[in-house]
């Protein structure tokens, strides 16, 4: 016994001791509001507008080639159906990951009761910021 509690307290001191490196780190929304609202809101409007070439305009190249104007013909319409035309988003957090800003928006949209919370990914290359990951989420994109 004496020894599984000893396990037990050597595995929670290995946990805590590495689980802080892989947490995010947040930071303040006036240092993102910048580069983040004006891009996050381009991609947006571009969905309004069914405008791959403005959608993708600030694509990383991996985010170009994950995210090509097949694989969004084959997937906003629907998502679009859904949802409805994007309205309006509110700032909510921003967090470093690694070599990644993540930013999270609580959006609204005409055919969605509740909020889409939409997380824009950036990273930066060469002092410019790409899109490097884009997630929409709502009840009725998960089918609810």
């Amino acid at each position: 016994m004496k020894l599984y509690k000893n396990i037990l307290l050597l595995t929670a001191l290995i946990l805590l001791t590495i689980l802080p490196g892989c947490s995010a780190q947040q930071i303040p929304l006036a240092e993102v509001t910048q580069y983040a609202d004006s891009i996050t809101e381009n991609i947006l409007m571009a969905m309004n507008e069914d405008n791959y070439s403005r959608f993708s305009q600030d694509f990383d190249e991996q985010m170009k080639n994950g995210l090509d104007e097949t694989k969004y013909n084959n997937t906003i319409p629907g998502m679009k159906n859904k949802i409805g035309q994007y309205i309006s988003k509110e700032l909510v957090s921003a967090e470093k990951k690694d070599q990644f800003v993540v930013v999270t928006y609580k959006a609204k949209f005409s055919e969605e009761s509740g909020d889409v919370i939409i997380r824009s990914v950036f990273s930066d290359i060469n002092g410019k910021k790409y899109i490097s990951g884009f997630w929409m989420d709502s009840q009725k994109l998960r089918g609810n």
